[in-house]
């Protein structure tokens, strides 16, 4: 089996690295020797430059990168408090409007010898203007027919029917309601019912004092409605 021997041809640059080599081994050996020799306060001089120049860079911009970690969590922190402080916000005004609603049922119910009684609409004729509407109380709840059934706003109706676990109520839109009213700036009486799609304050003689933007109250003829709804 034949051999092949190879030989490479460095063009006389043998000497060449040897000799750079060389040099590179005395240099560093001559800065040594200065650097030993040196007073200690110079070396300090030279250590504190080398530093600046080598790693400060570095340990600055590993400052600048914890500092915006700390900015990133900064934020995020004031976003939490900035939701948590929206929603308690939301609650707040929301606990603002219940309390002002009971305050206007309380003082309903401070000018009235009526005891009231808290109910829910559970279902409603269908229609733009229902006629009535079903409670969630009824015999059981010692809810009677014809008692008058309020709201903030003022005056809904009428009980109409009633069951043992709920009851019908007769809406101010519904065709047989009536409600004796008065004008609260002129005083002049009337009866409120449907006419057409909206309500009327009817049997009022011409001439009479009624102008447009007069509130109109429950008069308390009748012995059903209380007066000033």
């Amino acid at each position: 089996m034949p051999f092949f021997s190879f030989n490479i041809l460095s063009r006389g640059r043998g000497s060449f690295l040897k000799d750079r080599n060389s040099a590179t081994f005395f240099l560093f050996l001559c800065l040594s020797l200065l650097l030993f020799l040196l007073p200690l306060k110079v070396k300090k001089s030279l250590s504190e430059f080398f530093f600046s120049f080598t790693y400060s860079p570095f340990y600055s911009i590993a400052g600048q990168v914890n500092e915006l970690r700390s900015v990133h969590q900064i934020n995020q922190d004031l976003n939490q408090k900035v939701t948590s402080l929206t929603l308690q916000n939301v609650q707040l005004q929301e606990e603002s409007r219940e309390n002002q609603r009971l305050r206007q049922m309380l003082g309903f119910e401070s000018m009235s010898s009526y005891q009231l009684i808290p109910a829910e609409v559970i279902s409603f004729e269908p229609g733009k203007y229902p006629g009535s509407v079903w409670i969630n109380l009824g015999e059981k709840d010692g809810i009677r027919k014809d008692m008058p059934v309020i709201s903030m706003e003022g005056l809904v109706g009428k009980v109409s029917e009633v069951l043992m676990a709920k009851s019908a109520v007769q809406l101010l839109y519904h065709l047989n309601c009536r409600v004796p009213a008065l004008d609260s700036r002129s005083r002049v009486q009337g009866i409120v019912k449907l006419k057409g799609v909206s309500l009327s304050l009817d049997n009022v003689p011409v001439e009479e004092d009624v102008k447009p933007g007069d509130e109109i109250y429950s008069s308390g003829a009748g012995q059903i409605f209380p007066q000033g709804l």
